[in-house]
């Protein structure tokens, strides 16, 4: 099952960009310049509005995917005042600034 988010300009109407995922979004927060979403893996996916780049924060990023997998998934994500927190199944809790 792939999942997607879509960023939508509401002025116009229309989609402005969208990122597919391999698992269903359990979580998604924003704030003012980020967007960041858990989905079924051990890290997490930010997205910057303001120049629309993407990438994975989190224990597991910059790793093979068989490496992630080892890593506990991220079920809750919150992002606030430039600061990502992440909650794991095994009940570990990260704090990354972004």
């Amino acid at each position: 099952m792939t999942t997607t988010t879509q960023i939508w300009d509401l002025r116009t109407g229309s989609i402005y960009d969208a990122y597919a995922y391999d698992h269903a979004i359990t979580s998604m927060a924003f704030d003012a310049r980020r967007i960041v979403c858990a989905a079924g893996e051990g890290v997490v996916k930010v997205y910057d509005k303001a120049d629309g780049t993407q990438w994975d924060c989190g224990v597991g990023a910059g790793q093979a995917e068989a490496s992630q997998t080892a890593a506990a998934i991220i079920e809750r994500v919150h992002i606030r005042d430039g600061y990502l927190v992440e909650g794991r199944q095994d009940g570990r809790v990260g704090v990354w600034t972004c």
